[in-house]
């Protein structure tokens, strides 16, 4: 199987924007057993866009497209890839997307006359739904078969799992396995296995939830295929131990719900840098009541005060970021809601820096993480971390890690 890859869009040729949907599309194929030979980045030119579709035509299997399918004059990819294979007269509206347009922008009028072009596609076109977005996605083409996926990074790579790879056909059996890795950055995490095997392939994945190792195998029959997996996770085991914290399709919120379920245990939470994206997660998720007492969001320094009964003389002596300040929150926490698990966290996100503390059947700890980005990735990391330690806590593995 061959494929090539084309990311639609003059931002990314000017710079504006990284091309991380090729990266991902990649990295599938290579899941996939798939063989990519190009990848090609084309602006919003139709002259263009219709020259280099067509030239693939015939040359590959699999031609994957990001970018275009909105619903403004240059989001031309759809009616590009029609004008290539000639289906200019199949065009129909596709009910059920536009049904789902409807709901989407209420049946406002305006909106569903912009719109009203994402649900428009060949007969034979196979729809691929964006539960992300708006613009659904779809497969067309015989010999050569264009798959055509939206552009903003979340909506592509949710399409491209859920929807894409279940219909893409090779002659063998692949599966993979997630295994979600507790505390780790990216790097540290690919400097620990081994990821130059092929059977099967290793690949990890920075993820705004965390970070998680692809195991993948394929193989002729279901007995090649389970052994080789075993054979991968045996390795992610052997090289993460407790770290590895499910290889189930969870969340980590949902792992540790599930801990606190099985224990007939509470948890409650006091966020300062976080801002509530640690009860927020949590909360997210099915099945929360059961397990989430209560949470504060203590911003201020007055707040932690009257709230926690944090002292000013503990701000004032180690600074708010600290993690005497940390402690001091989780014991205000536990004497106002008395839960099993509380949480703390502090910190300054523009410097990257923060204390996340944990208090479980009388003991603490704390962790500071040091982070490089933005603030909302800083939060978002610490939120992650904080998650995976409560886990570790939990399960009584976190003492053996604390210098991870």
């Amino acid at each position: 199987m061959k494929a090539i890859i084309y990311s639609v869009g003059t931002e990314i040729l000017l710079g504006s924007i990284l091309d991380t949907n090729s990266k991902f599309i990649a990295a599938r194929l290579q899941d996939l057993g798939i063989n990519l030979y190009k990848m090609v980045t084309i602006g919003d030119n139709p002259e263009r866009l219709f020259e280099a579709l067509k030239e693939a035509n015939g040359k590959y299997d699999y031609v994957f497209v990001s970018g275009g399918l909105g619903p403004t004059a240059d989001d031309l990819t759809k009616e590009t890839v029609v004008k290539v294979l000639g289906l200019e007269d199949e065009m129909v509206l596709d009910e059920k997307s536009y049904e789902e347009l409807k709901k989407y922008f209420n049946d406002e009028k305006k909106a569903m006359s912009i719109n009203k072009k994402q649900a428009i596609f060949p007969k034979s076109a196979v729809i691929l739904k964006n539960e992300q977005g708006t613009a659904p996605g779809c497969i067309l083409g015989d010999k050569t078969k264009y798959v055509l996926m939206p552009g903003p990074p979340n909506e592509m790579h949710h399409m491209f799992d859920e929807e894409v790879v279940p219909r893409i056909h090779t002659d063998l059996i692949i599966k993979s396995i997630n295994c979600k890795i507790a505390l780790m950055g990216e790097w540290d995490v690919a400097s620990r296995v081994d990821l130059s095997g092929s059977d099967p392939t290793i690949s990890p994945y920075a993820k705004s939830t965390g970070v998680e190792l692809r195991v993948t195998a394929s193989g002729e029959n279901e007995g090649k295929v389970k052994a080789s997996l075993e054979k991968g996770l045996d390795k992610v085991r052997q090289a993460f131990g407790p770290l590895l914290i499910t290889t189930e399709d969870k969340l980590r919120e949902e792992v540790l719900i599930d801990e606190l379920r099985d224990k007939g245990e509470f948890i409650s939470a006091a966020e300062s840098i976080t801002g509530g994206l640690v009860a927020s997660s949590i909360v997210d998720i099915a099945g929360a009541s059961d397990v989430l007492k209560e949470s504060y969001i203590t911003y201020a320094n007055e707040i932690k005060h009257k709230l926690l009964n944090v002292s000013y003389e503990t701000i004032e002596k180690f600074d708010v970021v600290s993690p005497e300040v940390a402690s001091e929150m989780l014991d205000g926490l536990y004497k106002a809601t008395g839960s099993d698990l509380c949480l703390a966290t502090t910190g300054y996100a523009h410097l990257g820096l923060a204390y996340a503390g944990v208090l479980y059947k009388g003991k603490k700890y704390i962790r500071k993480i040091k982070v490089k980005g933005d603030r909302n990735k800083v939060r978002r990391i610490v939120k992650n971390k904080l998650i995976d330690m409560c886990i570790l806590v939990i399960r009584g593995e976190y003492e053996n890690y604390i210098s991870i």
